[in-house]
């Protein structure tokens, strides 16, 4: 064994002679090859632009002013509308033998906070009639114009212009013949008494005045309250009569209350009625009658009426003839001798 190393330790090869010169071209060689960068700062470097152009959309998003917001369009005022037809005898003609006409027309009208709007004339007419079934008319020869007895105008026979007004307004008015504006009709009384005081300060102590404020009142864009205790008001005026059930136009059914009215410049011994729906409390009629037989006219005939065709609250523009020029001229048929 001992033999065995002596001959291996004999056989190992000679250390080789160190070449000085290879060595150091190695040594340059491997100096200036590129190094390999980490995994990380290769990612950084790779990334960080598109960071930090993510980065300025975000603030500039951020910092920009927030868009505008739509402008709501303004909500469309509320309109009162009302229709009504329209009708009136006049007694015309020879005073010794006279005749009567009929006028006849419907009223569109839309009542705002700030704007009135009203067709007036709308299919109108003035038609003759005999009072005791003559033809006073026709022997006079038909004409186009006839004078009013008793007064100092004339009336024009035939078909009615319409005739579109409007005008800006201030408060709210209760109707087209009532000159009293407020600027709530939310704020009046629903207790007739208390209404009678509030409706005083407008028109006085007037019966009448009262009255007929508080019929065009029931009329009105009111509370249903507001409209009984106007009802109720003006059943317990001096000379108020509660007419009970009542018809009228044969189809058109309701409760009526009556009040002494003035005398016409042709009428004497006339009461305005009034008769409201049962169920809701709208007017059906309005109309002034003759308690007397006048003219050849029986007694409870009307001389002058307005029947409530429809009452409603709207939100679109009021609709008016498109050929009638807004508060252009108006020719009534009533005009001057």
């Amino acid at each position: 064994m001992e033999d065995i190393l002596k001959d291996l330790a004999q056989a190992k090869p000679p250390t080789p002679e160190v070449d000085s010169e290879r060595l150091e071209r190695d040594l340059a060689r491997i100096v200036t090859l590129p190094r390999e960068k980490p995994a990380r700062k290769l990612f950084v470097r790779r990334f960080a632009p598109l960071v930090v152009i993510g980065a300025v959309i975000v603030l500039a998003v951020v910092l920009l002013p927030a868009p505008p917001q739509p402008v709501q369009p303004a909500a469309p005022p509320k309109w009162w509308h009302a229709l009504t037809r329209q009708s009136q005898i006049m007694i015309v003609g020879d005073p010794a033998d006279p005749y009567a006409v009929h006028l006849d027309s419907k009223t569109d009208r839309w009542l705002a906070a700030n704007q009135q709007v009203t067709v007036i004339q709308k299919e109108g007419d003035v038609t003759p009639f005999s009072l005791d079934r003559g033809n006073e008319w026709e022997a006079a020869g038909k004409p186009e114009t006839v004078p009013q007895v008793g007064g100092t105008h004339s009336v024009r026979i035939g078909p009615m212009k319409p005739a579109v007004q409007k005008t800006a307004v201030s408060g709210f008015q209760m109707s087209l013949h009532s000159q009293a504006r407020f600027d709530s009709l939310e704020s009046l009384p629903a207790d007739p008494q208390e209404l009678k005081k509030a409706l005083e300060t407008i028109v006085g102590k007037d019966t009448y005045r009262i009255g007929s404020l508080a019929m065009e009142l029931i009329s009105s864009n009111v509370r249903a309250d507001q409209r009984r205790a106007a009802f109720e008001l003006i059943k317990t005026l001096d000379g108020a009569r509660f007419l009970g059930d009542v018809t009228v136009h044969v189809e058109r059914a309701g409760i009526g209350v009556a009040i002494a009215a003035p005398p016409t410049f042709q009428f004497s011994d006339v009461e305005t009625q009034l008769v409201i729906s049962k169920e809701t409390g709208l007017p059906i009629s309005k109309r002034d009658v003759i308690t007397t037989s006048q003219f050849g006219l029986p007694a409870q005939m009307p001389i002058s009426e307005e029947e409530y065709l429809l009452l409603e609250e709207v939100a679109f523009e009021p609709i008016v003839p498109q050929d009638v020029p807004v508060n252009g001229e108006v020719e009534s048929p009533i005009i001057e001798r």
